[in-house]
């Protein structure tokens, strides 16, 4: 069978709308500990695997996961205001009362699917550079483990973890500066 391809632009008030409903599920991630709330959305992610969804919200449900797992990974140390934008969305992922019933069959996760791509396409350079940070690691992880060692390791992960960052400021500044086109382009399939 043929893969179908659907895109589609949501304007500027369609975005400022899941944002506001993204701020109400951020307003909850403040109220949990973060563990709790990653817990949750990982349990939540095995559960809805269960459903046997479409393709597009297995998709997000791994971006979700690697959202959690950047959360965990203490020797990243993801910045404070980017953990929140992740427990949030992590929080939102969790609700029952979102936008779309989660029970209702192939489109139930649908908003889900959405709010994770926004999330992950706001956080795409620090995805990024968690996931070069992550290949950086196993490399530099295939040594006879000593004290000595892993203070070594732990300066090298630190130093590079601080590469990482400039190139992340750098990359958004570049966006920054660049004029927005008044709509996000938002592709699921």
């Amino acid at each position: 069978m043929a893969e179908l391809k659907v895109t589609f632009k949501l304007s500027d008030r369609d975005v400022q709308h899941l944002r506001r409903i993204m701020r109400k599920a951020s307003t909850t991630a403040k109220g949990g500990s973060e563990d709790t709330i990653i817990k949750a959305a990982m349990a939540m992610a095995e559960e809805v695997r269960k459903f046997k969804p479409p393709q597009y919200v297995l998709e997000r449900v791994r971006k979700l996961e690697t959202l959690g797992a950047m959360l965990q990974d203490e020797r990243y140390a993801l910045p404070v205001p980017m953990r929140q934008k992740v427990l949030s969305a992590l929080c939102y992922f969790t609700r029952t009362s979102d936008l779309i019933p989660d029970t209702i069959p192939g489109l139930g996760f649908l908003d889900d699917a959405i709010m994770i791509e926004l999330v992950t396409q706001e956080l795409k350079h620090e995805l990024s550079a968690y996931q070069d940070f992550c290949r950086f690691r196993e490399e530099a992880e295939q040594r006879p483990w000593t004290q000595v060692g892993q203070e070594a390791l732990d300066r090298k992960l630190g130093a590079y973890r601080q590469k990482l960052r400039a190139k992340i400021e750098e990359k958004r500044a570049k966006e920054t500066a660049r004029p927005s086109g008044g709509s996000k382009l938002l592709r699921l399939w």
